[in-house]
């Protein structure tokens, strides 16, 4: 079956953090594959217009949320809401970072809390969503953790809320790899029509024009399904990363462990 017509067999997928570029495109390609969703907002940014238009095109079922991930109420009473009135059988967690075309920011920058803030929430949300999706035969959980050629092109901030994320993704990958849960992450380089011009990297520029989020989310979401646990979208951007990977070991050292039980500090 070619790449793109791919199923997903799955009742509901979760994506946090939908309001970007890169998040509806992550939604619409889901939607794409017949799969119902939930999309969730982590900003102030309203997603239920967006919502209308993909469940009346793709003939799926689409349900919007707004979510504070600095409120730990409001994640609890989510997640159980969630476990109560949805069987989630995917999970994408995009709030690392992700731009928005209409504001001209990153999401990161309408959102009112921090970085590591934002983490923490997300953290919560799926160790709260875990043991639901363990219990089916097969689930997914895909990290969007983006990357620089050099560390210094994040912010000290973004620095430590994106290692941390690594390591919680590998940590979810090593405790679950006997499990039916399949943990994979992506990690998109810079795109030409996701950040500012003056971000673009050298020697970048004739690929990044082609990787349109809408090709991202393809690459990410047949990966999820193919079981990949590493999806760098672009021939020349898994170059760049396997050359540079020495650039980027902070991904790997810098991001502290939470330990065997995976859970996060608050």
């Amino acid at each position: 079956m070619p790449e793109n017509h791919k199923i997903l067999n799955t009742e509901y997928t979760l994506i946090l953090g939908a309001e970007g570029e890169l998040g509806r495109a992550m939604a619409r390609e889901v939607a794409r594959k017949g799969c119902n969703l939930v999309i969730v907002s982590t900003t102030s940014m309203d997603l239920q217009r967006f919502a209308i238009g993909l469940q009346l095109r793709e003939d799926v079922q689409v349900d919007a949320v707004k979510l504070d991930l600095a409120d730990m109420d409001a994640i609890q009473s989510f997640a159980e809401t969630i476990r109560k009135r949805y069987e989630i059988r995917a999970l994408i967690n995009n709030i690392t970072c992700d731009w928005s075309v209409a504001h001209h920011k990153y999401i990161s920058e309408i959102a009112q809390e921090d970085f590591l803030t934002r983490f923490r929430g997300a953290a919560m949300v799926t160790m709260a969503l875990l043991p639901q999706m363990r219990q089916l035969s097969a689930s997914y959980i895909q990290h969007i953790i983006p990357f620089p050629f050099k560390k210094e092109q994040f912010s000290a901030e973004m620095q430590e809320s994106v290692s941390k994320m690594y390591a919680f993704a590998r940590e979810l990958d090593d405790q679950l790899k006997d499990t039916g849960v399949i943990v994979s992450m992506v990690h998109p380089a810079p795109v030409r029509s996701l950040v500012p011009e003056s971000e673009i990297f050298d020697g970048l520029s004739e690929e990044i024009s082609s990787l349109t989020p809408r090709l991202i989310a393809m690459k990410a979401v047949n990966g999820m399904l193919c079981g990949d646990r590493l999806i760098i979208p672009g021939f020349r951007n898994r170059i760049h990363y396997f050359l540079n990977r020495h650039a980027i070991s902070w991904l790997r050292s810098a991001g502290a462990s939470f330990g065997s039980n995976l859970q996060p500090s608050v």
